[in-house]
């Protein structure tokens, strides 16, 4: 096992040090912006692909009227709504950056447009939902071209503002030219400085992809070693134990900051829903089926509190292994099942957010990370774009009218192709098929199944490599493979 485990780690580190050295140059700056005599060491929280994001808004078409960019660091913005015709309100970014109460920021970019004036006035919109409207300052730095800044100081309860955010006052402009956008700590703009793109070096992709790589080796042998010393009782029951807590802090959650989803222990809530059907998943493997209904529950509520609808699909899968799983003369459950998903199907009002299985605001923001996924792996097929940075590719490579930001591109497939080309997904394989052929060699079905289970919930998200569903389902080969080798000891 651990020459399959060397192999991917080796061929998909390799493959890292190939992708291309940086996906954003940032423009020469103009003079006007060279000869700028205020200094500061603040960072700019800003990065200058950001202001891809730039629209209008107003209350009767929301986001339109999207940013064009220039090529010389501005963009171009219209002042009415391209398909409407209405007069946009405001015109912002949807980058949220943080901030710490008490702290005064300064947002400050250049700006050039068409007319003999255009009033505008900076708003530090926060995360309480309200817009903080500042005085608003202007200089004009050359020849149409002027900086504009305004400060605002934190207050309790912010921790994180909106920008660039401007309310339009009027003026005879037709368009407005953004560039150069700051945001920093300090209570007057300072010398532009581009901020941090994100991108991380050939040499920390390589040590993300290799580190995986190492975690799963670990604990696949933990889980083989401890076989022979623990039992399995003793793993069910602390197995049980994490999952109570895990569910008690997110109702915790719901209960005390009236939420409509929680997250528990997990960064955000599908990764909560997800790791509760893989452990539960992994009771039923050490558990057998009484066990296994103690984990299909315990999943159930997993799924309800986090409000994951692909963990929900996986959650039905669970419960047909489970019921694959029952003695003979107690299949009469399927029955109740199938009525029950007939209910559902029929009443999915009844389920909430989990019936809401069509193709709503989320299902088509999915199917352009998919776009903009598939886009990146045919630009680099090879290699990718790198490891971790499918968030820089598409705010460099946005859809028209795109509906939100992605932190992934919500499909295990095409993420490693994007970020690694087709040189990360070979070495994915070659992981998967060997250890499956070990598996399936041993006849471990359960283990298997709990595999698929794993692969099914990244077809709409991407989940496989965080510690809830990687570190479970190598728990659970560990174990497995433990008992082929007692087998043929």
């Amino acid at each position: 096992m651990a020459g399959w485990f060397g192999l991917a780690a080796l061929l998909g580190m390799g493959g890292q040090f190939l992708t291309p050295t940086s996906l954003y140059t940032v423009p020469a700056l103009p003079e006007y912006i060279k000869q700028t005599k205020s200094e500061s060491r603040a960072s700019n929280l800003i990065r200058p692909f950001d202001l891809d994001a730039l629209h209008g808004w107003n209350h009767s078409d929301e986001r339109g009227g999207w940013a064009v960019p220039l090529g010389d660091g501005f963009w171009r913005l219209p002042r009415y709504n391209p398909e409407s015709g209405r007069e946009q309100s405001e015109f912002l970014t949807d980058h949220w950056y943080p901030v710490e109460p008490g702290q005064t920021y300064t947002q400050s970019f250049y700006l050039r447009h068409d007319g003999q004036q255009a009033r505008l006035q900076i708003t530090f919109f926060t995360n309480r939902g309200q817009h903080n409207p500042v005085p608003t300052y202007v200089e004009s730095v050359g020849t149409g071209v002027y900086r504009v800044w305004g400060s605002y100081t934190a207050k309790e309860g912010d921790s994180s503002v909106r920008a660039i955010d401007l309310l339009n006052q009027g003026g005879d402009f037709t368009y407005l030219e953004i560039g150069w956008a700051q945001l920093e700590a300090g209570t007057e703009p300072g010398s532009y400085r581009p901020g941090h793109t994100g991108e991380q070096s050939s040499l920390q992709r390589a040590w993300a992809w290799g580190s995986q790589m190492l975690l799963g080796w670990l604990v696949l042998v933990g889980g083989w070693f401890w076989r022979r010393y623990v039992d399995v009782r003793w793993v069910v029951g602390f197995v049980l134990l994490g999952l109570t807590l895990h569910l008690g802090y997110a109702l915790w959650q719901l209960q005390d900051h009236n939420l409509g989803r929680a997250w528990g222990l997990t960064p955000q809530p599908n990764l909560l829903g997800h790791t509760a059907v893989m452990m539960g998943g992994l009771l039923q493997l050490l558990g057998g089926w009484r066990i296994g209904l103690l984990g299909l529950l315990g999943a159930g509520l997993g799924v309800a509190v986090s409000g994951s609808r692909t963990a929900f699909l996986a959650l039905l899968a669970l419960g047909l292994f489970w019921v694959w799983s029952l003695p003979r003369g107690r299949r009469w459950v399927l029955l109740t099942l199938g009525v029950s998903m007939l209910v559902f199907w029929r009443w999915p009002e009844v389920l909430g957010r989990l019936g809401q299985l069509g193709l709503d605001s989320s299902g088509q923001s999915r199917l352009q990370f998919w776009q903009v996924a598939w886009e990146a792996f045919l630009q680099h097929p090879v290699w990718g774009i790198g490891w971790s940075h499918f968030p820089l590719f598409f705010l460099q490579n946005p859809p028209p009218d795109f509906i939100e930001l992605p932190t992934h591109a919500h499909n295990l497939v095409l993420s490693l192709l994007a970020e690694g080309g087709i040189t990360l997904l070979v070495a994915f394989l070659l992981l998967n098929v060997g250890v499956l052929y070990r598996l399936v060699a041993g006849r471990s079905w359960p283990v298997v199944a709990l595999w698929v289970l794993a692969l099914g919930l990244n077809i709409l998200d991407y989940s496989y490599f965080y510690a809830g569903v990687f570190g479970t389902l190598w728990i659970a080969v560990g174990w497995a493979l433990g008992h082929v080798q007692y087998r043929c000891e």
